[in-house]
């Protein structure tokens, strides 16, 4: 009975932690973004945050208990993450390459990709250091993710001076990994629920939202930063894993 239960429950606690961080707290990203800072929502929003992240940790640890750790280690003595480790890690890094530089690269250089004819590319402006930025910071990001299953994720590489050779602090990953998750995963899952209930003018603030129309590739983008930030976590969850292992934990 034991055993037919222990999935049910770690169903329950992941999805009751996503639903926690990255549902109940609603628009946190905009307040953060416009400055909010003196509404009394924020704290209730930032505290089903915590419950969030608090419910994924007890749903990690519970279920590695009593599960034997036997980590494969490489020849440096650091562990080679696990299978579902690894992939949700190149999905976390795969997806903000794919789905925001590319499209946002050729969207730089006119090319109306998932763009209506009259959405007007021209009218968003920018300069070529700003669309280049676009382009770059999801591809640095993405290395840097990948750094989550590399080896200098876990021991800085003997080249840094003074710290080479040691054990990379787990908060140095985890909590980066953190913050950007939550923040890109509430923002992609607050517009994507409003772009399904057809209310994204009600979302965005300050209008603008009249681009979106016949623009799917606009409107997807969204669903990157839905993907982004919940790869992004379970990447981080997976690292917690993994230096878990190599502590013995």
């Amino acid at each position: 009975m034991r055993s037919r239960a222990r999935p049910a429950l770690l169903a329950a606690g992941w999805a009751g932690a996503a639903a926690l961080a990255l549902v109940a707290p609603g628009n946190l990203v905009m307040r953060l973004a416009f400055g909010k800072l003196d509404d009394p929502a924020l704290v209730r929003q930032i505290l089903m945050c915590a419950l969030g992240l608090l419910l994924a940790l007890v749903a990690l640890r519970y279920g590695e208990r009593g599960r034997p750790r036997r980590p494969e280690r490489r020849a440096d003595g650091t562990v080679r993450p696990a299978l579902w480790v690894r992939a949700v890690t190149w999905v976390a890094a795969g997806v903000p390459v794919l789905g925001f530089s590319v499209p946002h690269l050729l969207w730089g250089l006119d090319v109306p990709l998932g763009v209506a004819s009259g959405a007007g590319l021209a009218d968003l402006g920018g300069s070529a250091v700003f669309w280049g930025l676009l382009v770059a910071g999801p591809v640095a990001g993405a290395a840097l993710t990948l750094g989550l299953i590399g080896r200098w994720g876990q021991t800085v590489p003997d080249w840094v001076p003074s710290a080479g050779g040691r054990p990379v602090p787990r908060a140095v990953a985890v909590v980066p990994v953190t913050v950007v998750g939550l923040l890109v995963g509430q923002y992609g899952t607050m517009m994507t629920t409003c772009l399904a209930f057809g209310v994204t003018r009600t979302c965005a603030p300050g209008g603008g939202a009249e681009i979106l129309d016949g623009s799917w590739g606009f409107s997807t983008t969204y669903l990157v930063f839905l993907a982004w930030g919940t790869s992004l976590l379970a990447a981080g969850a997976g690292y917690l894993h993994t230096t878990g292992a190599r502590a013995g934990r």
